[in-house]
């Protein structure tokens, strides 16, 4: 099917632009596809606490005893996978970034001329984005 498809648009773009066109499949590289698996983790992360919280709020149903083993061993995994530094970071993302009524909090840096500067992580790709700023090879550290 996929080379049928590749045929058919090569095709077209032939007669549109009246030129030989050929379509090549790009592959992506192994830092686009380290960022994509971040980015992806701290989503399924971050859904997966926002459900217990849903859970407690609205049905008052208790799962902490049951989920807290398996936070645990992807918390371990994380600071296994990346430094100490990295893993604050993260952990702060996912527990201590939004407030109880919605409200964000900022990571106060202090620049090298002493300025403070507030960063707001809103999204994981904002989070990704931080921790290369931070430690460019957080990536490719172990």
């Amino acid at each position: 099917m996929e080379e049928e498809l590749k045929h058919n648009l090569e095709a077209g773009f032939n007669k549109l632009f009246n030129s030989p066109v050929i379509i090549k499949k790009k592959k992506r590289n192994q830092a686009l596809k380290k960022k994509t698996l971040f980015i992806s983790l701290i989503n399924q992360y971050e859904q997966a606490l926002d459900k217990s919280i849903k859970l407690q709020s609205e049905f008052n149903i208790d799962l902490f005893d049951y989920e807290e083993p398996y936070f645990g061993v992807i918390d371990k995994l994380i600071l296994l996978m990346w430094s100490g530094d990295v893993y604050e970071i993260i952990s702060y993302y996912l527990y201590e970034r939004v407030n109880m009524d919605g409200t964000l909090n900022c990571i106060i840096e202090t620049t090298e001329e002493g300025e403070e500067r507030e960063i707001i992580l809103k999204t994981p790709e904002d989070l990704y984005n931080y921790l290369v700023q931070v430690n460019p090879n957080f990536l490719n550290e172990k």
